[in-house]
């Protein structure tokens, strides 16, 4: 359910399909096809600000999708030093945070969250644990590292439109603003969900 007085709740008819509730959250097995489909589509304008805070606990890191809607829009963990940020309509409107060492390998369970400013020349800010990580590769084709000001939409929870890239592992909290959070939310959203799951 969606707690957030949207009533934009997650669904799946298909039992085969579903992820099992566990350890306060969804577990999710990438070879069961898990995910959810969100009751309406949230929509991205170009050059508009969002954040994005889940908490996962990783069996394995493969293209572990959190949010997508088709093949061009999604937020994925590639591997364990690799974020995804994919906008809409072309491929190369992709930006890849590579980070050093492996901060998002498999087990424990972590929070991370994903902000973008609103403009043109929007920032985004990237953390693990409440604690920023600065991206050592961009490899990005826009203009600018870190830069990708483009629209996109989410409609679907822990897969790669529903038909590839599933997450595996547990989602036990996700949060989604359609704007750019403040550092100070940002600090306050990141202290909440470290308390709450005992991070």
């Amino acid at each position: 359910d969606d707690s957030s007085g949207n009533n934009n709740h997650v669904t799946q008819s298909t039992e085969a399909n579903q992820a099992t509730v566990s350890g306060g959250g969804l577990d999710f097995e990438e070879t069961d096809d898990a995910h959810y489909d969100l009751t309406s589509t949230i929509t991205i304008a170009q050059n508009a600000g969002f954040c994005i805070a889940v908490v996962v606990d990783q069996e394995s890191v493969s293209n572990n999708t959190i949010l997508s809607k088709d093949t061009d829009d999604q937020i994925q963990i590639v591997n364990s030093s690799v974020i995804r940020f994919r906008a809409n309509e072309v491929i190369d409107r992709t930006t890849n945070f590579h980070v050093a060492e492996t901060p998002f390998a498999a087990g424990p369970k972590m929070l991370l969250m994903l902000n973008r400013t609103a403009g043109v020349t929007n920032t985004f800010t990237l953390s693990k644990d409440g604690v920023e990580l600065t991206p050592d590769t961009d490899l990005s084709t826009n203009e600018a590292a870190g830069e990708n000001p483009f629209g996109f939409d989410i409609n679907v929870l822990g897969s790669r439109a529903g038909s590839s890239q599933y997450f595996d592992g547990k989602i036990l909290e996700l949060a989604f603003w359609s704007k750019g959070l403040t550092r100070t939310e940002m600090l306050n959203v990141n202290n909440y969900l470290k308390s709450v799951h005992g991070l």
